[in-house]
């Protein structure tokens, strides 16, 4: 039997009959729909013009607070609920920049690494360095200060995440500067004495003073960022090198002339001028005040200009200074003849000046000034 038309018809009805754009346009307006009143007696017939459209309403269908799952006896969240979602407030997170500024006004202070030296990630190169880092101080502790230089080279040489190594870090910088000086202290002096222990050559401080002049020209004072390390820290680093330099040439210098026999000639020796023991050790003291001046002098010119002139290091380093100097001037006075007796009468009394000045300058700053310096001024 063949199909007949009522096979193709469709067994639900359509919800909008097909109309043309045209007829459309023609069509009468439709009005909108009214809740029905039980005590509006008015007919209504037209409030249902298509008869395909259901007669019945679905309240749990259309109703958005229901569909949404929000109860109607509760308040609403707001923000156009139901037809827009509920707005969660935002948690502020803090910034990188306030977090590092918060850490930096602690007591002691906490500042956070750059990114290359931060720690986040591992990778073949963070276990090199690390592998470095083992031997430069295995090797430390061995004395083995030739074999250090070349771990700390190669560290130096390393880079993490693109981009080298500072030297400021993690103390490196002091270590290179020990590094530098106990390494060439293998061997005798030039008075053909052993070295013990804390001698140090003339070619180590010479190779530490030269790796300080470097660091305080590669990293200057800055005031956008004063908590750095910069000249500031180098400044007293070499000069107490300074210091210790002049101090361990004159100590050994005269241990050399007190252990000399006295028929043996010195004079190939740098500070001897005679034969004569108590004549050598005068020379020598003469040396060390020469010495001492030209480092006094060195300091009173960095020091007029500020920052310079506030620090407390140096500061607590220049009125050591000028108490070193009143001993070498009253030591060297008793030797000298009496036109030389009253200059030096001067200069102590001006290197005294200087100490106070020095030790009000600290107290300006807030800075408690060592007790022996002030028991000894006082």
């Amino acid at each position: 039997m063949p199909p007949t038309a009522h096979h193709f018809t469709p067994a639900y009805p359509l919800h909008e009959p097909q109309h043309s754009f045209r007829s459309k346009q023609y069509a009468p307006p439709r009005k909108r729909k009214r809740l029905t009143d039980p005590d509006d007696e008015s007919d209504d017939s037209d409030t249902h013009l298509d008869p395909l459209e259901p007669s019945v309403q679905s309240h749990d269908i259309n109703d958005p607070y229901r569909v949404a799952g929000w109860p109607e006896n509760f308040p609403l969240p707001g923000s156009s609920f139901p037809h827009a979602p509920a707005v969660k407030p935002k948690t502020r997170q803090p910034s990188s920049n306030n977090l590092q500024k918060e850490l930096a006004a602690l007591k002691p202070p906490l500042y956070v690494p750059p990114p290359g030296e931060q720690d986040t990630t591992s990778s073949l190169r963070r276990h090199h360095l690390s592998v470095l880092t083992t031997v430069l101080h295995t090797s430390l502790l061995k004395h083995d200060f030739v074999r250090a230089g070349r771990a700390w080279g190669m560290i130096l040489r390393t880079d993490i995440l693109g981009r080298p190594l500072d030297v400021r870090t993690h103390g490196r910088w002091g270590i290179g500067a020990e590094i530098l000086m106990r390494k060439f202290s293998c061997g005798k002096t030039h008075q053909d004495q052993p070295r013990n222990a804390s001698t140090i050559s003339d070619e180590g401080f010479e190779a530490a003073k030269d790796y300080y002049e470097r660091l305080i020209l590669q990293f200057p004072y800055q005031k956008t960022n004063p908590h750095a390390i910069s000249s500031l820290t180098f400044y007293p680093a070499m000069f107490g090198l300074c210091i210790y330099e002049i101090q361990q040439r004159c100590k050994s210098a005269i241990g050399c002339v007190q252990n000399t026999p006295s028929d043996v000639d010195n004079s190939d020796s740098d500070l001897a001028l005679s034969s004569d023991p108590d004549e050598e050790i005068s020379a020598i003291k003469h040396s060390e005040l020469e010495s001492a001046a030209s480092l006094a002098a060195r300091m009173d010119e960095l020091m007029l200009s500020p920052p310079f002139d506030t620090i407390p290091s140096l500061l607590q380093l220049r009125a050591s200074v000028a108490l070193w100097l009143v001993d070498l001037y009253t030591t060297t006075a008793k030797t000298d003849d009496d036109d030389d007796d009253d200059e030096n009468k001067e200069r102590v009394s001006a290197e005294r000046a200087r100490a106070k000045k020095c030790l009000d300058r600290m107290k300006a700053a807030g800075v408690t000034a060592p007790a022996m310096i002030v028991d000894v001024l006082d």
